[in-house]
């Protein structure tokens, strides 16, 4: 019988893997709780710590390994908008438990309505975390079908060079920025593709073997497959050959996916131009779909078959068209782009002068190089997360989905 030997860094990362994903953490701010807790969930891998929902995320700002939270709101004035800040911050696969002191039936609903694994009242027992809480993160039944995982947007260039590579990168920089989550970069162009470029980093084959095997890619050998462009920000690319035969399947698309969105709040998609059926999951997926162009002729002939290539797949409410470098001289005047396009484009970044081009080739982010890039990207990134969206659905969204 043949048995693969795992280097000792494999294996302590193997070792690793294996006790994020049974890590409990509890934030609570009285000794019977602490009592409690420890009983209940006796023979787990339990972490105890002294404080509330604050102090949860504040550990969530820069540890977000582990399996389940349980964290103590009692004496918090606004619940909802402690979860709110929560929702920004924690993975969408942790599951997550809150103790409080309102014991009205309705307060548990609206919880429940979130998406929370449980809610108890205080004062808790041994019995109650037996009976109700443990089953829920130590049973040992299969999870739901509700369709957990991070916010895909899709970022679908209409024309070669329109630039979306670049607002893709500098996308999921300033959206992890903004909300201090988790935000996955992934740059399916595996030939020829610019992200890593533009960052001045070095990629592996890791994304092609998982894309065309699924077989072989799990949660370990996904991470070693992502670069980290810092600390909330992950880049997974490739550099193939031009010539290389690859052989794309939608299982590995989907595979790939679907552990992204385990581990990541966001994920923000480089999609090449014209997909193949292949790549139909990650645009299924999107609850942003980006159609980026230029005020070109040729950007605005094929920004309405990819409009309704992509609307076909992922409907209309969730495409938008983003229109790059408006006002650059030589291309068209606003008048004509939106009687071309049937309305105004949804979102528009300007001519933002030469400082792009020099980020490009000095290997940073065009947000360290260009301040005014920032500024219009902020209304892309409200957009995305929700800001100023009416609250219990946008918890709803970052809790459930």
């Amino acid at each position: 019988m043949n048995m693969a030997v795992l280097s000792p860094a494999e294996a302590s990362s193997e070792a690793t893997s294996v006790v994020t994903r049974n890590r409990i953490v509890c934030f609570v701010d009285d000794d019977l709780s602490a009592a409690a807790l420890r009983k209940g969930l006796e023979g787990s891998n339990l972490s105890i710590r002294r404080g509330t929902i604050r102090n949860a995320i504040r550990m969530l700002e820069t540890d977000t390994e582990l399996f389940a939270l349980v964290t103590d709101i009692s004496g918090v004035d606004d619940p909802f908008t402690e979860l709110e800040r929560l929702a920004s911050v924690c993975p969408p696969d942790v599951r997550v438990a809150l103790i409080g002191d309102n014991r009205e039936i309705t307060f548990y609903r609206d919880l429940m309505e979130l998406g929370l694994t449980e809610y108890l009242p205080r004062p808790i027992t041994r019995e109650m975390v037996l009976d109700q809480l443990r089953p829920k993160l130590l049973g040992d039944a299969a999870p739901g079908q509700t369709d957990r995982g991070g916010h895909v947007i899709s970022i679908c260039g209409a024309q070669g060079g329109a630039g979306a590579t670049s607002i893709a990168i500098n996308l999921a920089l300033q959206l992890a920025e903004t909300t201090k989550a988790k935000v996955a970069l992934l740059d399916l162009h595996l030939q020829g593709g610019e992200a890593a470029v533009m960052l001045g980093v070095q990629v592996g084959p890791g994304l092609r073997i998982a894309l065309e095997n699924p077989m072989r890619a799990d949660t370990l050998f996904l991470e070693r497959a992502a670069i980290e462009v810092n600390e909330r920000v992950c880049l997974i690319s490739a550099d193939e050959d031009l010539d290389a035969q690859l052989d794309i399947t939608e299982a590995g698309v989907r595979h790939v996916l679907g552990l992204l969105r385990q581990r990541f709040n966001y994920i923000v998609v480089d999609v090449p131009v014209p997909f193949p059926p292949s790549i139909h999951p990650v645009i299924n997926l999107s609850r942003h779909a980006l159609v980026l162009l230029e005020a070109e002729v040729t950007g605005l002939r094929n920004a309405h078959a990819l409009r309704a290539a992509v609307t076909n797949i992922a409907g209309q409410d969730r495409v938008f068209t983003l229109l790059n470098r408006a006002g650059r001289p030589g291309g068209l005047h606003w008048a004509a782009i939106v009687k071309a396009l049937g309305a105004e484009p949804d979102m528009v970044i300007p001519e933002l002068g030469k400082g792009m081009t020099e980020a490009v080739n000095l290997g940073i982010p065009a947000l360290e190089h260009v301040r005014k890039l920032r500024r219009h990207l902020a209304p892309i990134v409200r957009e995305i997360s929700g800001v100023g969206a009416e609250r219990k659905s946008r918890l709803r969204r970052l809790l459930r989905l």
